[in-house]
């Protein structure tokens, strides 16, 4: 991800915040949008917001939809729900890239929804010169342009069931109007320079197909509004029976749905199908059931229910229609569950009919002895649906259609008179469904999950005309074989157990009756009390229940103190055992409910609300995440962390140090390995100094397999890569090792991604290559940070409050000035099974799908990051060294502060080197743009033949650009020096040649006088007579050497680092 711009303030949690959830979602639609112009080679699709599109609505709505996960029928500005101004945002989806224009004030809250989005680019200006709207007006042009440049064919986001295209129209759209200025270098008219593309919302299935964000709308604003008016209905209904006016007044009992249908649903739909049915059903004076259907629009949620209406407790038909019922709601869901293994709806009536009547045959009710279920006639319906409630005709695409399943049976006749036939009874329910691929120990499988919809819509129901509850009654919950939970009233009655509730015939147990009690308690804050019975007065449903005593209302007193007692005084077998799974679930679900008040509706928090109606949406959320992504093959693991159990158990434990060249590493293992090496100890592997590429999952996997021979002892392992690479492309060398051993051997403990604050940008705030990638959420436990500002307080430095907004899971580990890291911090990296939290795989798949399967291909870095390896034989001048490495950052700093990048800029340097005036072999460590440069010894021995040799990395270098500059550091070679001639001689080599002189024999006829030499021939002279003879002397011993110097410069003239 990059990031062009700056960020003014610290990240901010708004009134509104981006969950997690958002930002996956965010990343899921955008991949789904890439594979779309991939397969159909569209450069990108544009979306402009605010004034520069006219406030264009598609595009406003295109943009709701990527970042705030907005529904294709939910057309609003879901921006405003999130506090969030979208005017002036600009965005561009790419094939392989994402780009995005938004102001300095709107950084701040968008960047959170696009963390997990890889080889993302923001364009966004600078805080300090925001407030000159010239210069804002200029970058959002250029910046366009640069979005834009490159692109032949660019879709445009467009409904067609609004207006027809016209490209013409989008032309007069002020942003693309300021494209042609001749200001801006004349780039020609929009429409010329690119072929403009209809992005057809109405046609395109990206926007027809379910997922995550449509299913979240369709639970939070559909069902459970759907949910509460219904259940305002049932107690309509209620009030109804015991006021005796059914009859007459049954139509004012569905005013709350069909208001809530009529009026309630602001949505503006093409269909006419809606409906809510409320009939009454009854064949003597009073009502026997009553069959209730609903058909929502647009979304076309349906859900149909009977209900029983309990006049007399011997009545035969009643016993009868019931267990009818309470067959079909079960057969209903097994077919389902049928269809989710199949898929294959070819067959569904006959599995249906043939399970049906199975289970019919296991009640044992006396009134069903001369029933036959052949004598019924049975119709199921399984219908698809799009997220505009529109009728999928086929079901190519299952995973992404909402399903209806559906069955009414009829011909049921009267046990009492043949002559009546019951009207049908119905029983329908909407579901989702999600298939991936798992793979476990080399086999693939396919895994399904299911959540049914209408779950939370009563499925039984029976009234009664009698029961009020007595004084000396307990409060409680009542869960029933259905998925919902009742509020109910407990009390003892000569030794019976008698239970009222609104939504059901009062239950009269005797406690001899009894077959099976289990206790579930929760501390001090409620009891459960599972019981089975063996009544045959009760309809099949309420065979097997649970009831819930809370701390408020003396329910737990009352349990502990009187029931449990008196079960005890029966005999009553209480089973050691837990509650059977399905009560166990929805227990702990209406406890979590009832200590978080997760029920109250003014409640923030959609996600606990939808949790609190369905406690399998978060099983259910992650695996539609992963099925959403395409065809892909996910680890058995990943997607249930319970089968590890089964995996042998692994020896060889790695943690990850990651980061880009300059992050640290090095310092950063060696604080590690010293800090805990009364715990650990650990082996360090690293690429080695001159190989080919930065990082080699082959010499990974090798040095892996190696150790694997070691035994079975516990191994710890470090492993430091400092590359341009991402994590996915680590850990799958690792976890998908080629030997089947040393893959079950590994472990991947934890991964640590290592920044330099100082090296984070490379201007502005445009991160440096793969810097955001290597800390993603889902692969990062922790971020090892060094370079921290010692001005600034812990926690105020927007450089980490930056990190953490890209990834808010992971701990970031500050790496103090003294390189001191606590005991705490250590623990979190030395962990053993962070990696796999359970939290981690669904991010770790959406930001790299196909990685398990080693199909992942990540994209080149944004600067394309030249990589080369010099190495070379001869020894360099110390001083002049370290004057060219601060020279870097002086030339860098120039070219960073004018332009992005340049071609020759060098991003690090590393390696190692002997110096000319010291026999120590130094490791070297420098990244110019932070002006770190880290000079140590290196104290461990060499393979013979070893040469002196670096790593660079940049922009466009070269090895001839390299070799150059490092040639530059070599020892300056000493100049060839000019002959001795008498003018060069200096005074002191000229008073040592006459006291030289001075002890010379005078020639014959020569003599001194104590101030001149005299001769009788040649008169008086102030030096001696042999002193020209004596300093040529000395002139020729002097060339001599001079030559034979010279004559060695020459031999060493073409010589270099680089030579033999």
């Amino acid at each position: 991800m990059v990031v062009i711009g700056s960020i003014s303030q610290p990240f901010q949690k708004e009134k509104k915040t981006c969950s997690k959830d958002a930002s996956l979602l965010c990343l899921q639609r955008i991949k789904k949008i890439q594979r779309y112009l991939t397969d159909e080679k569209i450069g990108g699709v544009i979306a402009v917001n605010g004034i520069d599109s006219r406030y264009n609505p598609d595009c406003r709505h295109f943009i709701n939809f990527i970042l705030f996960g907005c529904s294709l029928y939910k057309t609003g500005n879901f921006s405003k729900y999130f506090d969030i101004d979208t005017d002036e945002v600009v965005m561009i989806i790419k094939p392989c890239k994402v780009e995005l224009y938004v102001t300095h004030m709107q950084m701040n809250n968008i960047l959170p929804f696009l963390t997990k989005v890889h080889d993302l680019q923001i364009h966004c200006i600078d805080s300090n010169i925001s407030s000159d709207e010239n210069i804002v007006e200029d970058h959002k042009v250029y910046s366009f342009i640069s979005m834009t440049q490159g692109i032949e064919v660019i879709a445009v986001p467009f409904s067609s069931g609004a207006h027809s295209f016209d490209p013409m129209a989008i032309e007069k759209w002020p942003l693309l109007q300021a494209y042609a200025l001749e200001d801006y270098g004349s780039q020609g008219f929009f429409g010329l320079s690119h072929k403009l593309v209809p992005f057809d919302f109405e046609k395109l299935h990206i926007f027809r197909d379910f997922d995550l964000g449509s299913v979240k709308h369709l639970l939070k604003d559909t069902s459970m509004l759907l949910n509460f008016q219904w259940n305002t209905m049932i107690k309509n209904v209620s009030n109804m029976i015991k006021n005796g006016s059914l009859d007459s007044c049954l139509d004012k009992a569905i005013d709350p749905v069909a208001s809530y249908l009529k009026h309630g649903n602001q949505i503006n739909s093409s269909h006419d199908e809606t409906f809510f049915l409320l009939e009454n059903h009854a064949v003597t004076r009073k009502p026997l059931f009553i069959t209730c259907s609903v058909k929502e629009s647009p979304s076309s949620l349906s859900c149909g229910r009977t209900y029983f209406i309990h006049e007399n407790i011997d009545s035969s038909d009643l016993v009868l229609l019931s267990s009818i019922y309470d067959a079909m709601a079960a057969t209903a869901h097994r077919t389902i569950q049928r269809y989710l293994s199949t898929q294959n709806e070819s067959k569904l009536a006959q599995y249906f009919s043939k399970k049906f009547t199975e289970k019919l045959g296991t009640y044992k009710y006396p009134q069903l002895i001369n029933f036959k279920a052949s004598s019924v006639k049975i119709n199921v319906i399984l219908e698809a649906y799009d997220v505009k409630g529109n009728k999928v005709k086929e079901f190519s695409s299952p995973k992404s259609s909402m399903k209806v399943f559906g069955v009414s049976i009829s011909n049921i006749c009267s046990l009492q008179n043949t002559k009546i036939v019951y009207k049908p009874l119905v029983f329908q329910d909407t579901f989702f469904e999600s298939h991936i691929l798992i793979e476990n120990d080399d086999v693939s499988a396919n895994d399904s999950e299911l959540l049914i919809v209408t779950d939370v819509i009563p499925t039984y129901v029976q009234w009664n005309h009698f029961g009020e509850p007595g004084e000396d009654s307990v409060p409680c919950s009542l869960i029933c074989n259905d998925v919902n939970t009742y509020e109910a009233m407990f009390r003892l009655e000569n030794n019976t157990i008698a239970i009222t509730s609104s939504y059901s015939t009062p239950l009269q147990i005797r406690i001899n009756d009894l077959k099976e009690i289990r206790i579930k308690k929760s501390g001090s804050i409620a009891v459960a009390v599972y019981m089975e019975h063996a009544s045959n007065c009760l309809p099949p449903f309420l065979k097997r229940f649970c009831l819930v005593f809370w701390q408020r209302g003396k329910g737990i007193r009352f349990s502990s103190d009187t029931l449990l007692p008196l079960f005890r005084e029966y005999n009553i077998p209480e089973s050691m055992e837990s509650l059977p799974s399905d009560f166990l679930l929805r227990y702990e679900n209406i406890v979590s409910v009832k200590t978080n008040d997760v029920s109250n509706p003014n409640s923030s928090d959609d996600g606990r609300l939808i949790e609190s109606a369905y406690p399998t949406y978060p099983v259910f959320a992650s695996h539609m995440m992963l099925s959403s992504l395409g065809s892909h093959t996910y680890n058995q693991i990943d997607v249930n962390p319970t089968m590890r159990a089964d995996v042998p158990d692994p020896f060889i434990f790695v943690t990850l140090l990651i980061g880009i060249p300059g992050s640290n590493q090095e310092k950063i293992c060696s604080i590690v390995t010293e800090g805990t090496k009364q715990d650990h100890h650990f082996i360090v592997l690293r690429q080695p100094l001159g190989s080919d590429e930065l990082f080699s999952a082959l010499n990974l996997q090798k040095a892996l397999h190696m150790l694997s021979k070691r035994g079975n002892d516990p191994i710890r392992v470090m492993v430091i890569v400092s590359a341009y690479v991402e994590v996915p492309e680590v850990v799958s060398a690792i976890v998908q090792h080629p030997d089947k051993f040393v893959r079950q051997s590994c472990h991947v403990s934890s991964i640590c991604s290592c920044v330099d604050l100082r090296n984070l940008f490379v201007s502005n705030r445009t991160c440096f290559p793969k810097i955001v990638e290597q800390c993603s959420e889902g692969w990062v436990n922790n971020i090892i940070v060094t370079g921290c500002s010692p001005t600034k307080q812990k926690g105020k430095d927007d450089r980490i409050n930056f990190l953490r907004t890209i990834n808010p899971s992971c701990r970031i580990i500050e790496v103090e000035g003294n390189n001191f890291i606590d005991k705490d911090s250590l623990d979190e990296i030395c962990a053993v099974d962070a990696f796999y939290e359970s939290t981690l795989p669904t991010s770790r798949h959406l930001t790299a799908p196909g990685w398990f399967t080693l199909k992942y291909k990540p994209n080149p870095p944004f600067i394309p990051i030249s990589y080369l390896t010099v190495s070379f034989s001869g020894e360099l001048c110390k001083a002049r060294f370290m004057s060219h490495l601060k020279s870097l950052h002086q030339k860098e700093g120039r070219v960073y502060v004018d332009r992005l990048m340049m071609s020759g800029s060098i991003f690090y340097v590393g390696g190692r080197t002997k110096f000319s005036d010291d026999s120590n072999l130094y490791t070297l460590e420098c990244t110019p743009r932070s002006e770190a440069i880290s000079l140590n010894l290196f104290n461990k021995p060499l393979p013979p033949g070893s040469k002196n040799c670096f790593v660079f990395t940049g922009y466009k270098i070269t090895e001839e650009q390299v070799k150059h500059w490092l040639q530059g550091c070599a020892p300056k070679p000493p100049a060839k020096k000019e002959k001795y001639t008498k003018f060069s001689l200096s005074a002191q080599e000229k008073e040592m040649l006459k006291v030289q002189a001075s002890r010379e024999q005078l020639p014959e006829g020569w003599f001194y006088n104590g101030s001149h030499y005299v001769s009788m021939m040649e008169g008086k002279k102030m030096e001696h007579p042999l002193f020209d003879d004596i300093v040529n002397r000395f002139l020729e011993m002097k060339n001599k050497e001079i030559e034979l110097f010279n004559q060695k410069i020459d031999a060493t003239k073409d010589s270099s680092l680089f030579g033999s």
